[in-house]
């Protein structure tokens, strides 16, 4: 049974760390079905956070029992959806998005750092689906209420400039990119628990240094974020997959086809290894086999085409 915050991720890491889909999603549905479960057999007081609750006869107990049930609730939700944004099921994904922001209106959040989180996490799927002016929107959503919060938290700052920085690269907007990726790495405090945060910008810088005309200063983050993500997780840190994909695009269009096939390969691995055939893994196979077809390899290229084009349908 959910017991507080602190436990409930603890647990959800380990699941995480041993890399079954299946059995961190039954984990997660689990912990919802006992957090529901224990709501309906509950006082059937009809709280919300200021207080105001349809059961006069409930105690200060009983409410505070209730909106701690909410407040689980909203946190497993929250990384129910961001568990399906990973593995691409998108209808799920937002499905879960949409139940985390009803608990949050019906308990009155919708101006907590909880629901800037949310909203921060939301944006993220709708930058994966393409959606950029959503994406957009839903960062500066998210940024308002920090900044009304006076939210002197320094990690829910760079979380935004990273995220909101990778929906301007993928708008191919590379200044503007740049300015919110090194604006992200100045904010993120530079302890060991944010190394995987501080790698994953640096790579996201490097991807915009490239495309913006600066191969020495991409060259120079990404080494430094690929050196970092070698000793976090035993090098299974999920974002690594995406600094070696984008070692092998520079290797490619450098010239090292082979050292490109060789990196792409070793993506797909960890990619699939963490979150299984999503559309990321989908992407490094087409990219894989581009290279092995440059490498006069057809079979591979055949092969990686095949499982590409089995997920995301023909280029």
């Amino acid at each position: 049974m959910y017991t507080d915050a602190k436990s409930f991720h603890e647990q959800l890491d380990s699941y995480y760390a041993g890399h079954d889909n299946e059995a961190t999603e039954k984990f997660l549905l689990d912990t919802l079905e006992e957090l529901e479960n224990a709501m309906m057999i509950s006082s059937g007081c009809g709280c919300c956070a200021d207080g105001d609750c349809e059961d006069e006869g409930a105690t200060e107990e009983e409410l505070k029992w209730m909106i701690g049930l909410s407040e689980a609730k909203i946190t497993v939700l929250n990384e129910l959806a961001c568990f399906y944004r990973g593995i691409s099921r998108w209808d799920e994904c937002l499905g879960a998005f949409s139940r985390v922001k009803e608990e949050i209106e019906l308990c009155g959040l919708t101006g907590d750092d909880s629901y800037a989180l949310v909203t921060l996490n939301l944006a993220g799927a709708y930058r994966l689906l393409g959606r950029f002016e959503d994406a957009l929107a839903a960062f500066e959503e998210a940024k308002a209420i920090l900044d009304k919060n006076g939210k002197l938290d320094a990690y829910s700052y760079s979380s935004y400039y990273n995220n909101a920085g990778l929906v301007y690269q993928d708008m191919k907007d590379y200044t503007k990119a740049v300015e919110f990726f090194e604006k992200a790495l100045q904010l993120m405090p530079r302890t060991p628990e944010n190394l995987a945060e501080i790698a994953t910008g640096l790579s996201n810088l490097a991807m915009s240094h490239y495309a913006s005309g600066d191969p020495q200063s991409a060259e120079m983050k990404l080494d430094e974020a690929i050196e970092i993500f070698k000793k976090l997780d035993e090098g299974k840190n999920p974002h690594y997959a995406g600094a070696l994909n984008t070692k092998a695009f520079f290797c490619f269009n450098a010239g090292n086809i082979e050292k490109s096939a060789e990196l792409f390969e070793e993506a797909i691995e960890l990619t699939k290894l963490i979150f299984g055939e999503n559309n990321e893994y989908a992407i490094s196979c087409r990219n894989c086999s581009f290279a092995y077809r440059k490498l006069g390899n057809t079979e591979k290229a055949d092969m990686y085409a095949a499982i590409a084009e089995r997920i995301l349908g023909k280029p």
